[in-house]
């Protein structure tokens, strides 16, 4: 019985926090384009303002490149994801979750501290000059980090939960303003 009421509980979390998406598993070529194009007509469904269900799509596709970037390559169990999408009278939130290794934290740590301290002309110009230079692990912010940024208009947030020595589980959020 306490499967069914853990199932219960969370329907009712999903219901409370209006969740439209949520999936955790693999997320190879062919999950991602089912729940993409899923997500696509969800968003169609809701009639949001124009452009925002396109800005919606084009952050959830970074987003969901995001995992495929920073994911450890470990055990399978670790290649395992999670991506949210909901949406309030306000905004769209999308939070994407995956495993990543510990050594691989603190240089992410840097790229996406250097892109929230950034003001939108200072995100495109950074973006510019991405495009236009040659990209190195030394220089490079992450395109799709700021994409997702100038789109969402910098509200992003993140976190690292420890989840053993070697691995924690990297938690990406970023918020889309619904425009009336």
């Amino acid at each position: 019985m306490t499967q069914v009421s853990t199932a219960f509980e969370v329907y009712q979390f999903m219901s409370e926090k209006n969740i439209l998406v949520a999936f955790t598993g693999y997320f190879d070529h062919l999950v991602t384009t089912s729940l993409l194009k899923n997500i696509k007509f969800k968003l169609r469904e809701l009639q949001s303002v124009t452009g925002i269900d396109k800005k919606v799509y084009n952050v959830l596709v970074e987003s969901i490149e995001n995992i495929s970037k920073y994911s450890s390559r470990g055990k399978k169990k670790q290649n395992i994801a999670m991506l949210l999408l909901c949406k309030s009278e306000t905004k769209y939130t999308i939070i994407t979750g995956n495993h990543i290794l510990n050594a691989d934290i603190p240089e992410l740590k840097l790229k996406l501290e250097k892109v929230q301290k950034l003001n939108l002309p200072e995100l495109k110009q950074m973006y510019r000059d991405q495009m236009l230079s040659e990209r190195t692990d030394e220089n490079s912010a992450g395109l799709g980090i700021i994409d997702i940024a100038i789109k969402s208009g910098n509200q992003i947030r993140y976190d690292f939960k420890p989840m053993n020595d070697l691995t924690s589980f990297y938690l990406f959020q970023t918020d889309i303003n619904i425009q009336k």
